[in-house]
């Protein structure tokens, strides 16, 4: 498949570009802010550059990867969908309700697939998770943190979706959607503002499942860079070492009950995964969606969205 990509963003210089050579797409096109300015990274050696229209308006791109400010995604992937372009966009997809229906008119509308790139989804890891035997799951906690951004750096701007509940909160709702399968409901939160900013600084949020079943999220752009996602179930426990950023080859680990009192208060055993490129799978299934006419699904796109606004906007 023959791609476009708008913006020169450090994500696809690093994953993205690499991904998509991998999984044996070209990339024909390169829409920059200023399409007269050098390209320093080889990366780009080859491609064409130009604006954001000049990659839509090219009838050799077929789909077009969007690492935008996340205030540019909806706006930008409408009208690559216009221009009948399937679209690979960086998450957060939307920043409210509507802008998922006005993503949802569009498809609809041009018959163009649009997918919001979660990685995640495709790391063999969360399938182990999703599959193992610990009982039934009744709670997953899930935290996610990085070191202070500078001013300038657009997670910190909050009109153009800056913050760490959009920026890294997305992924800590997606575990919970993964694990029990349901549309939660926000039973509590807490937020702190960033001192000097216009975002929060950090989030705590307790999401409710039906019957019981809950997940507790914590995110900062305050603290020092960590990640964790642990499940228990009525027979065991089961945590992803690095969940959202593996590298290459990852380990999780796990305890059940059949094994003692002191396996599950232990660190338990421990699973390697086979070394793989996230992104990489993601591309694939990408385009062999495309490839077979497959719908695009905007249900888990329309429930993060709601949650993340509702953590947001919560007042006690």
């Amino acid at each position: 498949m023959r791609f476009g990509i708008l913006g020169d963003a450090k994500i696809a210089r690093e994953k993205l570009v690499p991904a998509l050579r991998r999984a044996g797409c070209d990339i024909v096109h390169l829409g920059r802010r200023d399409e007269l300015a050098s390209v320093s990274d080889d990366i780009w050696q080859g491609v064409k550059t130009g604006s954001y229209e000049d990659v839509l308006a090219d009838p050799k791109v077929e789909a077009v990867y969007i690492p935008l400010p996340n205030h540019l995604h909806v706006p930008w992937s409408v009208r690559a969908m216009e221009a009948g372009k399937a679209v690979l966009c960086e998450k957060p997809m939307a920043l409210s309700s509507e802008e998922i229906s006005e993503l949802e008119r569009a498809s609809a509308q041009n018959g163009c697939y649009i997918y919001e790139a979660f990685m995640v989804r495709h790391h063999p890891q969360w399938d182990w998770l999703i599959e193992l035997d610990i009982g039934a799951n009744y709670h997953l906690s899930s935290q996610f943190s990085y070191p202070p951004q500078p001013e300038g750096n657009i997670r910190n701007i909050a009109a153009w979706g800056g913050g760490p509940v959009w920026d890294i909160g997305c992924y800590c709702v997606l575990a919970g959607l993964r694990i029990f399968g349901k549309t939660p409901k926000l039973l509590s939160a807490t937020v702190r503002a960033e001192q000097h900013l216009d975002v929060e600084q950090s989030a705590t949020a307790l999401l409710e499942f039906g019957n019981g079943r809950t997940a507790s999220i914590s995110v900062s752009s305050g603290a020092s860079l960590s990640q964790l996602v642990r499940v228990v179930g009525t027979d065991g426990w089961a945590q992803l070492d690095v969940p959202f950023n593996p590298p290459a080859v990852t380990t999780a680990r796990w305890a059940h009950v059949s094994a003692g009192k002191d396996s599950l208060l232990g660190p338990g055993q421990t699973v390697t995964f086979e070394p793989c490129d996230h992104y990489q799978l993601m591309v694939e299934a990408f385009v062999k969606a495309v490839r077979e006419g497959k719908a695009p699904d905007f249900s888990d796109s329309r429930t993060l969205t709601e949650i993340l606004t509702e953590i947001i906007t919560y007042r006690n």
